[in-house]
C-alpha cells in the first residue's frame, strides 16, 4: 500500500530543497555581475573593447565539458550561457557609458512627417522608399483583382499560381530551379526577416549580422530573445566581411547568418568568390545563411545570389518594393529549403494568415515586367553619381557604391557626431538624413538616400555641405597660424 502521507512529506522536503538551491543561484548570479562590473572597469582602464568573443568561446568550451560531465542537454547549456553573456556586457558598460535608444532614420522620418504635417516642406534623404511608384498595369490589375472578388483567405504560402511563377522568375534570372513548396509569399521584406528568425532562432541562439547593417535584423533578433552579434566592416576594407571574421565570430550558440547585398546603407556588393567563401565557412558548421537580396535589381555590378551557391540552408529574400516601386503594397517572398519556409509559413499563418489576393495578383503581374526593373536600376545609378558629385566637394571620405540606393560618407570633422547633425539639420534646413549610429557603431558617418528627384537631392546637399562646412570654420576672433 502506497504511504501517501510519506510521499507527501518528501515532496516538501525535496521543494524546499530546489528553492535554497534556486536562492544559491541568485546569490552566484549576483556575485557574477559584481566581478562582470570589475571587468568593464578594468577594461576601460585598459581601453580595449567590453566584447571578447574569444573569452566567451573559452568559456563556452568550458562549461560545455562540464555540462556533459553532468549529462546535461548541450544546447540549453549554450543558451543559458547567452543569456549570461548578454547580462555580463551589460554591468561591463557603467550606467554613464549605456546608451540611451539610438536615433534611426525612422525616427527622423517621423519628425520630417511632424514638421510637413504643420506646412513646412521637407527634403528626404533619410528613407529607403523610392519615388518611383508601381507600374500603371500593376495598379490596374490591382485594382481589378479586388473588384473581381480576390479578397479571401487563402493559402500561407501565398497562392499556388504566384509561387510556381516566382519560381520561373529565379529560374529565369539565377538558373535555379527550386520547387513551389519552397516559397512564401510574405508581406514585404521586413516581416520576411521576421519569419526566418522566428523559424530559426530559439531563446539564446546567436546570429551573426556583418554591420553596417539595416537596424530590423538586430531587431528581429532581439524580438526572439536571441541575441546579434554584429561583425564590423569598415571603408577602409570596402565595407566587405572579411572571411576570418565571420569564422571567429561563430560560436557553438550560433544559428543563422544575415547578409545583405547589394548592402543598405553602404552599396558594397558580395561578389561570387567571397559569398562562397562565407558559405562555405557557414556549410562547415551547418549554419542557416539569410540573404537580404532586396536590392538586387539596383546592383550596377554582377549580382550574384545565395541561391546560386547551392547550399541548402541558404534562404534568400526578395521583396517587390525597390525593383517594381510597389513599397506600400506590401509584398515580397522567401525562399529555402521546405522544412524551414513551412516553419515560417506557420508564423505568417499565426500571426495575419495570408497576404492578400489582391496584393498576390498585381506581384503576378509585376513578374511578367522586365523593363521597369532595369529603368529604375538605371535612375538610381544616376542619382547616386549626383549624390557623389557633391560629396567630392565636401569634408568627406566614402566608398562609391556598387549598388543599392545609398551612399554612406564618413564626415571627416573631428569630434562630429552624426545624431547630432541629422537632428539640427532637420529642424534648421529641413533636410531629413539619416545619421549612421542607426546602423551599428558609426557616429560619424550619415545614410544618404537616393529616393528622391534629382533636384530634391541637390538642393538638400548644397544645404548639408553649408551645414557640414561651417564646422570647419574658426570661432569669431579666433586666427589660423
Amino acid at each position: 500500500m502506497i504511504n501517501v502521507r510519506a510521499d507527501e512529506q518528501e515532496l516538501r522536503i525535496l521543494r524546499e530543497e530546489v528553492a535554497q538551491i534556486t536562492e544559491k543561484i541568485i546569490e552566484l548570479l549576483a556575485l557574477r555581475n559584481e566581478r562582470s562590473r570589475a571587468i568593464g572597469q578594468l577594461k576601460r582602464r585598459m581601453n580595449v573593447a567590453l566584447l571578447d568573443l574569444n573569452a566567451e568561446k573559452d568559456l563556452r568550451e568550458r562549461i560545455a565539458r562540464v555540462a556533459q560531465r553532468h549529462g546535461l542537454d548541450p544546447e540549453s547549456t549554450q543558451r543559458t550561457l547567452t543569456f549570461l553573456f548578454q547580462e555580463s556586457l551589460r554591468q561591463q558598460s557603467s550606467i554613464e557609458d549605456r546608451e540611451g535608444p539610438r536615433i534611426t532614420h525612422m525616427d527622423i522620418f517621423r519628425k520630417a512627417k511632424q514638421l510637413e504635417s504643420s506646412g513646412q516642406k521637407v527634403i528626404h534623404l533619410e528613407v529607403g522608399e523610392p519615388d518611383f511608384g508601381a507600374p500603371l498595369e500593376v495598379h490596374r490589375t490591382l485594382s481589378e483583382a479586388a473588384i473581381s472578388g480576390y479578397a479571401k483567405y487563402g493559402e500561407a504560402k501565398g497562392l499556388p499560381e504566384l509561387r510556381e511563377r516566382i519560381i520561373e522568375y529565379l529560374d529565369e534570372r539565377f538558373g535555379v530551379r527550386r520547387s513551389p513548396q519552397e516559397v512564401l509569399v510574405v508581406p514585404g521584406g521586413r516581416f520576411g526577416v521576421y519569419a526566418a528568425a522566428a523559424a530559426l532562432l530559439s531563446p539564446g541562439d546567436e546570429q551573426l549580422v556583418i554591420d553596417p547593417s539595416w537596424p530590423l535584423y538586430k531587431q528581429a533578433a532581439q524580438l526572439l530573445h536571441a541575441r546579434p552579434i554584429a561583425i564590423k566592416t569598415t571603408l577602409e576594407d570596402s565595407w566587405l566581411p572579411r572571411v576570418e571574421d565571420v569564422e571567429n565570430s561563430l560560436s557553438s550558440a550560433t544559428r543563422l547568418l544575415v547578409l545583405n547585398s547589394p548592402n543598405n546603407p553602404t552599396g558594397a556588393v558580395i561578389d561570387r568568390r567571397l559569398m562562397e567563401e562565407i558559405v562555405e565557412v557557414c556549410r562547415k558548421r551547418s549554419i542557416y545563411v539569410l540573404s537580404d537580396e532586396v536590392y538586387m535589381d539596383y546592383c550596377f555590378t554582377e549580382h550574384y545570389s545565395v541561391l546560386e551557391t547551392g547550399y541548402e540552408k541558404s534562404l534568400m529574400l526578395m521583396s517587390f518594393s525597390k525593383s517594381w516601386g510597389m513599397t506600400g503594397y506590401r509584398v515580397g517572398f522567401l525562399v529555402g529549403e521546405r522544412a524551414m519556409i513551412d516553419r515560417a509559413a506557420s508564423v505568417q499563418a499565426m500571426l495575419m494568415t495570408c497576404v492578400p489576393e489582391f496584393i498576390q495578383r498585381a506581384a503576378f503581374k509585376a513578374l511578367e515586367d522586365n523593363e521597369t526593373p532595369k529603368v529604375y536600376g538605371r535612375v538610381m545609378k544616376e542619382r547616386i553619381s549626383e549624390i557623389c558629385k557633391w560629396l567630392d566637394s565636401m569634408p568627406v571620405s566614402y566608398m562609391r557604391p556598387r549598388g543599392g540606393m545609398y551612399v554612406f560618407p564618413k564626415i571627416d570633422v573631428k569630434g562630429i557626431d552624426t545624431a547630432e547633425i541629422a537632428l539640427k539639420l532637420l529642424e534648421k534646413d529641413r533636410v531629413a538624413i539619416a545619421p549612421g549610429t542607426a546602423f551599428g557603431d558609426y557616429k560619424d558617418h550619415l545614410r544618404i538616400s537616393a529616393g528622391t528627384s534629382s533636384e530634391e537631392i541637390a538642393e538638400g546637399l548644397r544645404r548639408l555641405k553649408t551645414y557640414v562646412d561651417s564646422y570647419r570654420r574658426p570661432p569669431l576672433g579666433v586666427k589660423d597660424f
